[in-house]
């Protein structure tokens, strides 16, 4: 089961920041605060969602290994898609990946389905340009699959970033400060997004953003508050690749080191996700080790320079519309 990485900011310095070995949070709504601080602690977080007046949706493996969900206050059409009539959620768990935006708006996808509401209309055509046929179960997307959208990040003032299966994609970034003028410029400047594993807009935060490529180097303006987990965990974020299912990016297995006699031989143990560290405390914390504190976080690719690992576009497609 993926572990995505993710990263989440909300209004009243609240945040989540989630990669496969790391995870952080800080000021979330009480029945979130509540699950993982819970005794027995859960594994994981698999998707976090946070809107406005206090909405939210958490996916999660409890201590028993069961894949669960929570959620409150989310867009009608968005509880619709996730039930469909039925008592209970009928959408992959493991998979599912939802990005909640202004005004009601959201995208919501897992392997086999999706689901939108209230796009800014430039994404909203991105997207059915894309689209052949669609029902309750099944989205059926161009190319076999490859032009299927496998992430979407909604921002600030009809802000997005949308990235294909493929390396396409779509974006509109209004916000007019340095980072995102920058950013763009970066985005311009790209054949594809083969090398880019998602960008990630905050709308309570406009010029906010995370620019991840697929090598696990990112490339961040955050406010202050969340500087000390930041700087503790983007220097562990995993290499990353994009897979055949309309999904985001999943981390690259680990590669056993070879050792070589006649040093004695160690089995390596593949990084772990320690069980519960994050959520037993309370305020600002990170499970990660001490590291020295980057003065600011701030960054930006450079201009026109393609990001590392930038594959050719297999698809032989227009790289965004």
């Amino acid at each position: 089961m993926p572990i995505f990485v993710s990263f989440v900011m909300g209004v009243k310095e609240g945040y989540f920041f989630n990669s496969p070995t790391h995870w952080a949070w800080h000021n979330l709504p009480p029945d979130v605060e509540a699950l993982f601080t819970k005794q027995p602690p859960i594994q994981d977080v698999i998707e976090f969602a946070l809107g406005d007046q206090g909405t939210y949706f958490v996916s999660y493996r409890d201590h028993d290994g069961q894949v669960l969900c929570r959620h409150y206050n989310l867009p009608n059409p968005l509880t619709e898609y996730l039930y469909h009539g039925h008592p209970h959620v009928i959408r992959d768990l493991s998979t599912l990946s939802i990005s909640l935006g202004p005004y009601d708006s959201y995208y919501a996808h897992d392997k086999t389905s999706a689901s939108w509401s209230n796009l800014p209309p430039v994404l909203e055509k991105a997207v059915l340009n894309r689209l052949i046929s669609q029902d309750a179960l099944k989205t059926v997307w161009k190319a076999n699959g490859a032009e299927a959208p496998s992430f979407v990040s909604l921002g600030a003032d009809g802000s997005f970033f949308m990235k294909t299966v493929c390396g396409g994609g779509s974006w509109d970034l209004k916000d007019k400060s340095e980072g995102i003028v920058g950013t763009n410029k970066f985005l311009e400047g790209s054949p594809n997004f083969l090398g880019v594993a998602g960008m990630y807009l905050f709308p309570h935060h406009p010029n906010a953003y995370i620019l991840l490529l697929t090598s696990g180097k990112a490339f961040s303006n955050l406010p202050e508050h969340t500087w000390a987990d930041y700087n503790k965990m983007a220097p562990a974020l995993p290499q990353l690749t994009q897979s055949a299912l309309p999904i985001p990016c999943i981390p690259q297995p680990r590669q056993q080191p070879q050792l070589l006699p006649p040093q004695p031989q160690f089995q390596s143990q593949p990084q772990q996700r320690n069980s519960g560290c994050c959520p037993n405390h309370t305020g600002v914390h990170n499970c990660c080790p001490q590291q020295p504190i980057i003065v600011s976080p701030y960054g930006r690719p450079p201009p026109m320079m393609q990001p590392q690992y930038m594959a050719q576009n297999i698809w032989g497609y227009p790289p965004r519309t």
